[in-house]
């Protein structure tokens, strides 16, 4: 049940907190006094499209918070168990806000949660019935919705298995499909695949191996130039210059023998003596090694020219077969699994083949016992819609499922569907002496008004079914003696389930366990939406107007309001009584 509903700085709202009470609340106001800014509120909380320009004029950002009790709802405390969401045992909170930035932050008793998460929750909480749902029912694709809802338990578990086996159906299809190409196809692509692979196998790929091939060919293009520099540098440091001079060694040892006399006299003189000594044995290492270095090149001009080619076969692969020989060798392992299936195609066909029959077997057998359970639910869904409508003051309405397979088509995938092979409609009948005819056709804006309110209450008879059910303005198209039998309907909903009603109807206001008056103001000139819970006075006051219009506040017409309440309670305590004894 919603408890409190708490709105900040969205349309004209600046802020307002609604205390909503058990049984029957009723939304009344003038047209255009923010009625619908209080459902638009809702709806966020039920994790609808979130809209910035709901947020109110030089705001940064929107709040929308809901207080609900949950001490009877097990589903929604074991999901908040399932995700470690902490909070009160018998309440929970759900907020959204909106930020000018685009921002949108959903928040479950303090704890920020993802949008799925709030739709995932708030939708055990919560069911809205807008002002044009009902145009759902124009539309017979969703008429086997209803139905199913309808059947509840009965058809789920048949639901679930007909999706399951579907699923199979289809992917043994699909693989069957792909089998049945033509055999001039199949064979020119066994033909392709074989070439690549004979192409890729004769390569003989090593993985990574092009790193190593780029090192050696750097080598060998430079082979002459390394030589000479070894040479070079090994005879500077070690045998001098070409025309006789000293070698760097011997220089440096030079050195350090002019030094040794003096070394001992002063610690920096030894220290500059003992680095030029140190420098001596570093170069004749260096020699040493450039040394080695010049002593194991093998420059082989054969294996050059292997190493340039290597390279050309790769870059050429590279290029038809993937960037790297890591990549190559992926495509090589990729293309030698499909060619064994392809050769193997004739065996495999067999097997898809006897797959396929299966899994179209079992899909056939599920969808028809699927039918047979929509077909028995059907005849008790027709008589209960029916009762509905004889309350609602349609006493000779008729209802009546139409099913039609969804086949023969000329594809077969277009025979089956993870819902089954029913195709349902709902013919209606309002008058004696007319025939059944698509309800789409023949119902009229009040008709279908009523058709939808009858079908939420059965939905309201289910168990599971959200606590507070929301009805924005179903009142459409209906008024007179209709008006009273719908408020009725309406109150005895709420007498098992909490019932939030925005109306323009006096008869249904009259019926309210509560009611909330919403109107503008003009505050420092600015205009703003305040929501009041009204008294007794106030109530008759308001239903004074939804009779006789804005200026009607004579005596007159506040005692015949007064009248309405009393003649409403009294019928509520006379349809409670009937309850009880039925």
């Amino acid at each position: 049940m919603l408890l409190q509903l708490s709105i900040k700085n969205l349309a004209l709202i600046d802020a307002i907190t609604i205390d909503f009470a058990p049984g029957m609340n009723v939304m009344t106001g003038e047209t255009g006094a923010g009625k619908s800014i209080v459902v638009d509120a809702v709806n966020l909380v039920l994790g609808e499209r979130a809209d910035r320009d709901l947020i109110a004029d030089g705001q940064s950002k929107a709040r929308v918070e809901a207080v609900f009790d949950i001490t009877d709802n097990e589903k929604v405390k074991a999901i908040l168990a399932q995700m470690e969401i902490d909070g009160d045992e018998d309440t929970t909170s759900i907020s959204r806000e909106l930020t000018s930035a685009g921002k949108n932050i959903c928040r479950i008793n303090g704890t920020v949660v993802p949008l799925q998460t709030l739709r995932q929750i708030s939708s055990q909480l919560l069911d809205i019935h807008g002002q044009h749902e009902h145009q759902l029912l124009l539309d017979s694709k969703n008429h086997i919705a209803y139905l199913d809802e309808f059947a509840g338990d009965e058809i789920k578990p048949l639901l679930e298995k007909t999706e399951q086996i579907y699923s199979l159906w289809r992917a043994s299809a699909v693989k069957l499909t792909k089998l049945r190409k033509s055999v001039s196809e199949r064979e020119q692509r066994i033909d392709m695949l074989r070439f690549q692979l004979e192409e890729l196998k004769n390569a003989r790929l090593v993985e990574d191996e092009e790193e190593e091939l780029e090192r050696q060919k750097v080598f060998y293009r430079n082979a002459g130039k390394i030589m000479a520099a070894f040479d070079e540098a090994c005879g500077l440091l070690d045998s001098g210059s070409a025309q006789g001079g000293s070698s760097a060694v011997e220089l440096l040892r030079e050195g350090v023998r002019a030094l040794t006399p003096v070394a001992v006299l002063d610690s920096r003189y030894e220290a500059v003596h003992a680095r030029l000594d140190g420098l001596c044995y570093e170069v004749e290492d260096a020699v040493a090694e450039l040394t080695d270095l010049r002593d194991d090149m093998d420059y082989d001009e054969q294996e050059a020219e292997l190493v340039e080619s290597r390279l050309d076969l790769l870059h050429r692969l590279n290029r038809k077969y993937g960037a790297t020989t890591r990549d190559m060798i992926r495509y090589r392992d990729r293309i030698a699994a499909e060619l064994g299936e392809l050769e193997d195609s004739d065996e495999a066909m067999e097997r898809f083949e006897k797959e396929f029959r299966q899994n179209a077997k079992a899909l056939k057998e599920i969808s028809a016992e699927l039918t047979r359970a929509r077909e028995s639910a059907a005849r008790r869904f027709e008589k209960s819609i029916e009762a509905q409508l004889h309350d609602l003051g349609m006493k000779n309405a008729r209802l009546s499922m139409n099913f039609t397979p969804l086949g023969p088509a000329e594809k077969i995938s277009d025979r089956f569907s993870a819902q089954g092979v029913d195709r349902v409609e709902m013919m209606f009948c309002a008058n004696l002496g007319q025939t059944m005819k698509p309800l789409a056709r023949v119902a009229s804006g009040g008709e279908l008004s009523r058709i939808m309110l009858a079908l939420k209450n059965l939905s309201a008879q289910k168990p599971g079914i959200p606590r507070s059910m929301v009805f924005d303005e179903i009142d459409t198209g209906i008024s007179g003696r209709m008006a009273q039998v719908v408020s009725e309907k309406m109150s005895q909903i709420g007498d098992h389930h909490q019932v939030i009603c925005v109306t323009h109807l006096p008869q249904i206001a009259a019926m309210a366990d509560e009611q909330f008056l919403v109107r503008k103001g003009d505050e420092g000139g600015v205009t703003r939406t305040e929501v009041v819970c009204l008294n007794r006075q106030q109530r008759a006051q308001e239903i004074a107007r939804m009779v006789g219009g804005a200026a009607c506040e004579s005596e007159s017409s506040i005692r015949h309001a007064m009248t309405m309440l009393d003649e409403a309670e009294e019928r509520k305590r006379v349809l409670r009584e009937a309850y009880r004894v039925s």
